[in-house]
């Protein structure tokens, strides 16, 4: 568990904030989560089909072993993965270094320059929230 507090005037910036992004990009789901799977903030709907807190685990996974890979290959700073599918599509991206945000859009595709969008979006959160840069948790990785 994280080890910083969220008080209730953060976490309302924080959802104002994901629900007009998710409104911009026309993303389905958003949720912020800590690397140790809990669920910070979320907005929209994966429909009564889909559980978050698997989502959030499984995404920290993929996004970290995605991470050694790069670091394997030489890269120092991994920004992101995503996945494609038929029907949804994933884009997940780090929050400072123990949360990730985790989105999903309907149909195979991501937005164009979700990689932009992204960037303005976390940088809002680490400013409407300090804590989110200020975090010692020993579960950091």
């Amino acid at each position: 568990m994280s080890d910083y507090t969220i008080y209730s005037d953060d976490a309302n910036k924080v959802r104002r904030l994901m629900s007009a992004y998710q409104a911009s990009v026309k993303c389905e789901y958003v949720v912020l989560c800590h690397r140790d799977g809990n669920i910070i903030a979320e907005v929209g709907s994966l429909g009564s089909d889909l559980d978050a807190t698997p989502l959030a685990v499984l995404s920290i996974a993929a996004f970290d072993s995605s991470r050694q890979i790069g670091v394997m290959l030489g890269g120092e700073k991994f920004q992101s993965v995503s996945f494609t599918g038929e029907n949804r599509s994933v884009y997940i991206s780090p929050v400072d270094r123990s949360l990730l945000l985790v989105q999903v859009f309907n149909g195979g595709r991501l937005p164009n320059r979700i990689d932009d969008f992204n960037r303005l979006l976390v940088e809002k959160l680490e400013d409407a929230v300090p804590a989110f840069t200020q975090n010692t948790s020993s579960l950091v990785r």
